[in-house]
């Protein structure tokens, strides 16, 4: 029952946060008109909203740091792998079921009450990442998917700990893996990056 509460408290603060996000986008972005998907299916794709400007459309998959209410954190974590009936699942980076062409990361979510989440949302970040431009990104570094995946499978076999750096990154300025191995019951392995770092490198842009 635990299990299905946490679900359900997830799944409502991802509604109130994306109502709250629909008031904002038209600010953000005026050139663009802004559908928000419904369906399921596409969903599931990796699309939570498509924006459109002329001929071009970009399909958006929103991720938030709902754990992390009423804090800025310099980082992100993209999803390399998790756990899912007792079988290691591929994370949403790259998984190529998902159609996403660029994630909206949302940071620096604050309540205006800090103990009531249906009172709404004060302020957030939101920062554009190339979902394809990333992957890009990471080949520079020698960390391309074979690699990944290795050091996935080596941390989890192996590893205890949280935090696990590794030589391609620098683990202050860059990025580092890092394993919920007892928090979560996923356990997903996870490869943290600093979003200042991205947009320095042309992967990602502020969007506010």
């Amino acid at each position: 029952m635990a299990m299905k509460s946490n679900f359900e408290q997830d799944y409502n603060k991802e509604v109130l946060l994306g109502r709250y996000l629909d008031t904002l986008y038209p600010k953000l972005l005026p050139d663009f008109t802004i559908e928000r998907i419904k369906d399921i299916n596409k969903q599931h794709q990796g699309i939570d909203i498509i924006i459109r400007k002329d001929e071009d459309e970009f399909l958006i998959d929103e991720k938030a740091q709902l754990d992390y209410l009423n804090k800025s954190l310099p980082t992100f974590a993209f999803e390399i792998s998790y756990v899912k009936n007792n079988s290691e699942v591929l994370g949403w980076l790259y998984d190529e079921r998902k159609l996403t062409h660029k994630y909206f990361v949302i940071t620096g979510i604050f309540l205006n009450d800090v103990h009531d989440i249906t009172k709404g949302f004060s302020k957030c970040s939101v920062t554009s990442v190339d979902r394809v431009k990333l992957k890009d990104w990471l080949v520079t570094k020698g960390l391309t998917f074979g690699k990944i995946m290795q050091i996935n499978n080596t941390i989890r076999q192996c590893v205890e700990e949280d935090r696990i750096p590794i030589p391609e990154l620098d683990p202050v300025s860059e990025g580092k893996f890092y394993y919920s191995k007892s928090n979560k019951a996923e356990q997903p392995i996870n490869l943290v990056l600093r979003l200042e770092n991205l947009i320095r490198v042309g992967v990602a842009k502020k969007v506010s």
